[in-house]
């Protein structure tokens, strides 16, 4: 099997040649490379990475911030910081006349034409997914701050309704265009968003179903209607809304942290595996730590909790950090290539 149908023959609930394989992005290739002893842009090939992300490239004029800070299309810091410094461009507004004045990005600057071309050339061999990040929570909370935003929710919801909704805006049409441009070889609309913490979620789920389920559902609609299945990031444990998702089209839910969660993986895959796909599962806090042979213990048991039937596709629940030994990174992948169970392979 091809890696783009062995994914998406999970993504259906059938049992493909060998259990799938992805990450959301290994930054320890070169460490991989290395140990290895091979080119470090083969390392996803030899790790067995069945999928590929692909988004369209900004390629108008960002913002200018006269501090000298790197900004994004948003006018947010674009330093890869993880939210050490931070400008907040929207966090003094105080009426929606600003909001809707403010610069926003035009989905009409990004270069669609370019995302076309790398998926035509790796559609037909990885089951390609994207555009990946275009977060509607997320992207608020860089505008306004964290604090701020969740505060308006409650104090000012007509200013953070105004602000949502012209990043929903955004990212719908975003989407539809790069769908379009891509076509049936990019197979997945993918979306990410966090609004949760491991001990749940950050935000009541009443206000969750009444700012951010409508959006999405617009959304997964929409890739729905293009024939896409919906895959989509949300990390930590968000099982107070994962019903929601699911009834709005959700097909594969990223990340799934076991270690987060209120039930038992047995439970997650029985309540919730007739309807989507698993993807995660092998705790990445745990890997730049572990031995390989934990490594692949707990591979082995992610599988055993997971797979049964298709609807599990085996990988970390998060990035693979530099820190991360190469050995672990094989351990997790080598393991999941070898598995083999009677009943589970056609």
């Amino acid at each position: 099997m091809k890696p783009r149908k062995r994914t998406l023959s999970a993504i259906q609930h059938q049992v493909p040649d060998r259990i799938p394989t992805d990450a959301i992005h290994v930054e320890n290739t070169a460490e991989v490379a290395a140990f290895l002893n091979i080119p470090p842009q083969d390392v996803l090939d030899r790790l067995g990475i069945d999928g590929r992300v692909v988004s369209a490239p900004y390629c108008g004029e960002p913002p200018h911030d006269n501090s000298g800070t790197r900004l994004s299309e948003w006018g947010t810091p674009d330093t890869g910081d993880y939210g050490t410094a931070r400008l907040y461009p929207l966090a003094t507004v105080t009426t929606i006349a600003e909001i809707e004045a403010y610069p926003w990005p035009s989905v009409t600057d990004y270069d669609y034409a370019a995302a076309a071309t790398v998926v035509q050339q790796i559609g037909h061999h990885y089951a390609v997914r994207g555009p990946y990040w275009k977060p509607l929570f997320c992207q608020v909370c860089d505008l306004a701050g964290m604090e701020q935003a969740m505060t308006w929710m409650l104090t000012e919801p007509l200013l953070f309704e105004a602000m949502l909704e012209q990043v929903f805006v955004h990212t719908l049409e975003f989407c539809e265009r790069l769908l379009t441009a891509c076509g049936d070889t990019m197979p997945i609309l993918c979306l990410g968003d966090d609004f949760a913490t491991q001990r749940g979620l950050m935000l009541s789920p009443a206000l969750w179903r009444q700012s951010l389920r409508p959006r999405y559902a617009h959304l997964f609609a929409l890739g729905k209607r293009m024939g896409k299945a919906v895959w989509f990031h949300s990390c930590g444990d968000i099982t107070a809304v994962l019903p929601d998702l699911i009834d709005i089209g959700m097909d594969v839910w990223e990340t799934v942290q076991l270690h987060t969660l209120p039930l038992t993986p047995q439970q997650l895959k029985r309540e919730y595996g007739r309807h989507i796909t698993f993807f995660g599962g092998v705790n990445t806090q745990h890997l730049p730590f572990a031995t390989p042979e934990e490594v692949k213990t707990e591979t082995l048991r992610c599988i055993e909790w997971l797979a049964e039937g298709g609807g599990y596709i085996c990988g970390p629940d998060h990035h693979i950090k530099p820190d991360v030994p190469a050995a672990n990174a094989l351990a997790l992948f080598d393991t999941a290539h070898a598995f083999r169970r009677e009943g589970y392979t056609r």
